[in-house]
């Protein structure tokens, strides 16, 4: 059997950008060492993580790859980025993934003027969620924040009353729009509504009091003078509950690890039971450890680990702040810290995105992935190039949705049961699943 290694590039896919003309991707053919190899000595085709035109967030994306029902098995963003940064959630809570924003006022709404802030460093970020922490707990609000990375944080709600996750996000994901309010869903339960009606009123007391104490903070007056962006609100999204997932490794028979730097993606893999390869200065930003995050792929692999979960966050950044060039240029950084994964022995490694991100539109877009499978003996195709129209008409797999990578990866390590064959209970089809052993 071979071990496997899966690389996800978040934010991986673009669309035509004319200063480059084509793609980050289109625009490096021929130049990537090793990427262009995965594509030349391998198969591959095109990627929807969800469905064609669907964008996909990256928790949804990565649920879907890990071969994940999001219609059943999604328990909300705030759940991932809670697990992420370390807070243990517990029953009855709720939990939101917030951004530090800057808002300006106009009459009675507050309109979004950068959903980031200008990307806030940790410092300034963990300041300004420390004072609002200390003014939501003189306000008695039963709300505990924690900065994470960058603008992001992780609002929890503490259950005096019932609560609920089904409610919608005050951050309408566009600049130049006013911040929302907090309302539940309008199919929620009728069981469930007088929950999602006070989860939602504390969400919207929280919003309201951080521009009460935001907005004329100190170090935000001391930005303006700098000519940074005041962090000035906070936008909580994603509200999402406690949940029990199957494990990985008993869906798939994979011994996992991962190795990622973003606090949501080390949620995913936590919550279904992947173990963590830490490496120093894995930022999840521009700056992270790419060589040492390879590194580390190759140390799980060394202490037995038979399925490897790579997670690179950069490109996805570079998209959301308008900057194909550098996207481009950081691919290539990619590319050649791979290197090493190459000299590797019994291995099938796959590569490919969570989704694609405009870097003309800042937002991540529902077009498909390049991916590519290889290992020394694999079925190759005619792809010549890593990149989204190269694969989409020479790739050998054709069109993939995001639920079919973990069961390419089983069948090409050689861990795949026939379908059909059913020697286990439990609904899993690799080798080594059985049920119990008949006695005599």
């Amino acid at each position: 059997m071979l071990r496997c290694i899966l690389i996800i590039l978040d934010g991986l896919g673009d669309e035509y950008i004319p200063e480059l003309n084509g793609t980050p991707l289109q625009y490096l053919s021929g130049k990537l060492k090793v990427l262009d190899k995965l594509a030349r000595e391998g198969i591959g085709g095109i990627m929807y993580p969800l469905s064609p035109g669907i964008p996909a967030s990256s928790d949804t994306a990565h649920l879907s790859i890990f071969g994940y029902d999001i219609k059943k098995e999604y328990p909300g963003r705030g759940f991932f980025e809670a697990i992420g940064a370390g807070i243990r959630l517990r029953e009855g809570e709720v939990a939101l993934r917030f951004n530090l924003a800057t808002v300006k006022e106009v009459g009675k709404e507050l309109i979004i003027v950068d959903r980031r802030a200008g990307r806030i460093n940790d410092e300034d970020a963990e300041i300004l969620t420390r004072d609002l922490q200390k003014r939501i707990e003189e306000e008695g609000l039963p709300v505990v924040l924690k900065h994470t990375l960058e603008h992001r944080g992780v609002m929890i709600i503490k259950p005096e009353k019932e609560l609920s996750w089904r409610i919608t996000d005050t951050d309408p994901h566009e600049i130049n729009s006013p911040v929302l309010k907090a309302q539940p869903f309008e199919d929620t339960p009728s069981e469930e509504r007088e929950s999602a009606e006070y989860t939602a009123q504390i969400v919207n007391s929280v919003v309201k009091l951080s521009y009460e104490v935001l907005n004329n903070h100190e170090l935000n007056v001391k930005r303006e003078m700098k000519g940074l962006l005041k962090a000035n609100i906070i936008l909580p999204r994603g509200a999402g509950k406690a949940i029990r997932l199957m494990s990985f490794r008993e869906k798939w028979g994979f011994r996992a690890a991962f190795v990622a730097g973003g606090p949501l993606y080390k949620g995913v893999a936590r919550t279904i039971g992947m173990e963590e390869i830490k490496v120093k200065g894995a930022t999840g930003r521009v700056d992270t450890n790419l060589e040492g995050k390879v590194k580390g792929v190759i140390q799980a692999l060394d202490k037995g680990y038979d399925f490897v979960f790579l997670h690179i966050k950069a490109l996805d950044t570079l998209s959301h702040d308008l900057n194909p060039k550098g996207k481009a240029e950081f691919i290539a950084r990619i590319d050649k810290a791979l290197e090493p994964l190459l000299e590797l022995e019994d291995i099938v490694i796959a590569v490919t995105g969570d989704h694609s991100t405009s870097s003309i539109r800042g937002r991540h877009i529902g077009m498909p992935l390049p991916i590519a499978f290889w290992s020394r003996k694999i079925r190759r195709d005619n792809a010549k190039y890593f990149n989204e129209i190269e694969l989409a008409e020479k790739g050998g797999l054709g069109v993939l949705r995001g639920h079919d990578i973990l069961p390419i990866l089983l069948d090409l390590s050689d861990r795949a049961m026939e379908y059909g064959l059913r020697p286990s209970p439990k609904p899993v089809f690799y080798i080594g699943a059985r049920g119990e052993p008949l006695r005599v």
